[in-house]
């Protein structure tokens, strides 16, 4: 019998005590006990920290999750589950159903793998798909096997393609990724707002999945396009009824950082009967935030690096919104990039020098505003945007009323907007953005002006002052009223 090689078989003792719980990532990685240093030694993992000028503990994770993707299908089924490296994320954004296959519990991930053995192998393509195990025998033997099979590539020289940069000849993916918040709306409508000490009677009282990172990727996701929202929600009941909301809408959900145990953020908005809003936000940050360390997990990594865009709130905290920007910045090819400046921000000098890769910044005259020093200064919009393009930003879009302005360097236009019984709607920008985002990347990126009137006729096509996530337009719902349009406006 063939000597067993010790390499390998301490390479694979790792990887079966690292895959409990989370399975393998960077975060894990810095706080486990097991001890790691085999795979921190390994020639590869060496290298590709040095020329992918990376740290350790992320050369481990990208190493493993790329020889991982490169073994035969079950192996790579078996290991990717056991590990939740996430090497099946594309093939799964559109499969709500099947993506137990990353739960945070090891339990639950051999559950998925056995109930859609099949279904997996499916989607990679197999024909003949070999006998579905049980749980039992995955967690005796099989795993083992698979994992035998991915120490031995690891320390046996595996392909050099690992060390190679990615190459720019991609093509566009209509692929999106939306950094922002996921939240549950409490609408309350009134004729009136009260002033101080008064009371006035609501007419209506409702609770909505909301959030504008939400309003975004559903809005996207309608669009046509493939959205993905990396957002932080708690654990109790309103966070479930979230994520029940994002897969019937067809979102994945594999970008989404839940907290067990904790209340989800919350949004009480008071709109008059006019569209006038109030907004009063908790998102129990103490508890529940989208950290930077999320950024770090290879399925954010692989996800923003295959993203023709990147939409961006200013919901989660400053520090993650200023490594969103920045990771975006840094791909090649660079992605779109949209920041939708709201809900306001208490030091918004942080984001100054993270402004330069921002495409587009979006929102009220008063929310762009808040991004200045001196909000009240300048005394133009076009004031106003100047120093906001000084900045690095290419293009600032005032969008209110259902109208927009749009300056650049050289450019400056204003579109009215249509006659509608309101004079704006929560939610309106986030319908802006997401249908720009959709027209820049059907048309290449340039910005036209049938992409500017189509994005301003999206604000306007499911008007409510409740519903405001559920009201997101879809493709159909604004050609019917672009062509309306056409045909009153010849």
């Amino acid at each position: 019998m063939a000597k067993p090689d010790a390499a390998v078989e301490g390479v694979r003792n790792v990887f079966l005590k690292l895959r409990t719980r989370s399975g393998l990532n960077v975060e894990r990685l810095s706080a486990t006990e097991v001890d790691v240093a085999l795979l921190a030694e390994l020639p590869v993992v060496r290298r590709y920290a040095r020329e992918h000028a990376v740290s350790t503990d992320q050369a481990i994770v990208d190493v493993v999750t790329r020889v991982t993707a490169d073994l035969e299908p079950t192996d790579r089924l078996i290991a990717d589950a056991v590990l939740a490296l996430g090497v099946l994320d594309d093939l799964l954004s559109e499969q709500p159903k099947l993506q137990g296959l990353y739960a945070d519990d090891l339990g639950e991930r051999r559950n998925a793998l056995a109930q859609h053995w099949a279904a997996y192998h499916r989607l990679l393509g197999v024909t003949d798909v070999p006998p579905a195990p049980t749980v039992r025998t995955l967690r005796g033997s099989i795993e083992a096997r698979a994992l035998v099979r991915l120490a031995e590539r690891c320390v046996h020289s595996p392909e050099a393609s690992l060390l190679e940069p990615a190459t720019d000849s991609r093509e566009p993916s209509n692929s999106i990724v939306v950094v922002g918040g996921a939240v549950t709306d409490v609408v309350v409508v009134s004729d009136d707002l009260p002033g101080i000490g008064a009371a006035v009677q609501a007419t209506s009282f409702e609770e909505h999945p909301g959030g504008k990172g939400l309003n975004l990727a559903v809005a996207a996701r309608r669009f046509g396009l493939r959205a993905r929202l990396c957002a932080a929600i708690g654990g109790d009941e309103a966070a479930r009824e979230l994520t029940r909301y994002m897969q019937q809408e067809g979102l994945s959900t594999e970008l989404i950082r839940t907290t067990p145990g904790e209340a989800n953020p919350r949004a009480l908005m008071l709109v008059t009967q006019r569209g006038e809003t109030r907004y009063l936000g908790w998102m129990n940050k103490g508890k529940v935030s989208l950290s930077t360390t999320e950024f770090e997990q290879p399925r954010t990594k692989r996800a923003i690096a295959d993203a023709d865009a990147v939409l961006i709130t200013l919901e989660p905290p400053v520090e993650t919104v200023q490594w969103a920007l920045d990771t975006a910045a840094r791909q090649s090819p660079k992605p779109l990039v949209l920041l939708q400046a709201s809900p306001p921000m208490e030091t918004p000098q942080q984001l100054y020098r993270h402004l330069h890769g921002v495409d587009y910044l979006v929102g009220r005259e008063g929310e762009l505003r808040g991004l200045l020093s001196y909000p009240g200064r300048p005394d133009s919009v076009d004031a106003l945007a100047e120093e906001l393009l000084t900045l690095g930003v290419e293009t600032v879009c005032v969008v209110e009323n259902f109208g927009a302005k749009i300056r650049t360097r050289n450019r400056s236009r204003d579109i009215e907007g249509p006659n509608v019984p309101l004079e704006d709607t929560p939610g309106a920008r986030e319908a802006f953005s997401a249908a720009l985002t959709f027209q820049l990347l059907k048309d290449g990126g340039d910005l036209t002006s049938d992409a500017l009137e189509w994005a301003i006729q999206a604000m306007t096509v499911n008007l409510t002052l409740e519903e405001i996530t559920d009201s997101m337009p879809g493709t159909e719902d604004v050609d019917r009223l672009w062509k309306k349009s056409d045909v009153e406006n010849p």
